[in-house]
């Protein structure tokens, strides 16, 4: 459905060393109806979108999962209408390497978050420190290296926590 989020485990990304917070799943996408067709909407490099056939492709062993909004009556078509221009405006944007939320290139949780908060309000998870998530001595020795120390204290979204947000639930059937 219009505004349904996706969750993969994308086999080619070096999301590994980044925290997903408590899931296996480490990018997502908005899937939004056009012309009949799912299409979903993601940052990678850059900005894209997809049908979701191939978006599901990206997947190690073509897994997914699917998020609904709790209170799916907010997604009127005026809202999905200033979503998907959300979206759109969005293509060809920059992927953020330095995942920061502070700038104008988006990472895929940075993505779908900032499209819920500015287009319906909803924060759908609570901006964290990449110190507060437990990562091993190597994952954070890797990023501290790639983006330099400050990089710990950076506020930043995760997959995990957008998957596991009080304000989404699995639908009734995927």
């Amino acid at each position: 459905m219009d505004g349904d989020i996706i969750f993969i485990k994308n086999k080619k990304t070096g999301a590994s060393l980044i925290p997903n917070g408590k899931t296996k799943f480490n990018y997502l996408g908005v899937i939004f109806i056009e012309n009949g067709v799912p299409i979903v909407y993601h940052a990678t490099e850059p900005v894209s979108s997809s049908n979701i056939d191939d978006f599901i492709g990206l997947s190690e062993g073509r897994e997914y999962k699917i998020r609904r909004l709790y209170e799916q009556e907010l997604l009127d078509k005026d809202v999905v209408s200033t979503m998907r221009s959300f979206a759109k405006a969005k293509l060809q944007m920059h992927y953020d390497n330095k995942l920061t939320l502070n700038n104008d290139e988006l990472y895929n949780a940075e993505f779908v978050y900032k499209m819920f908060q500015q287009c319906l309000g909803i924060p759908l998870t609570k901006p964290k420190t990449l110190e507060s998530y437990k990562n091993d001595a190597a994952s954070i020795d890797f990023l501290k290296d790639a983006y330099g120390p400050a990089i710990l204290t950076e506020k930043m979204v995760v997959t995990g926590d957008i998957y596991n947000s009080e304000y989404v639930v699995a639908p009734e059937t995927e």
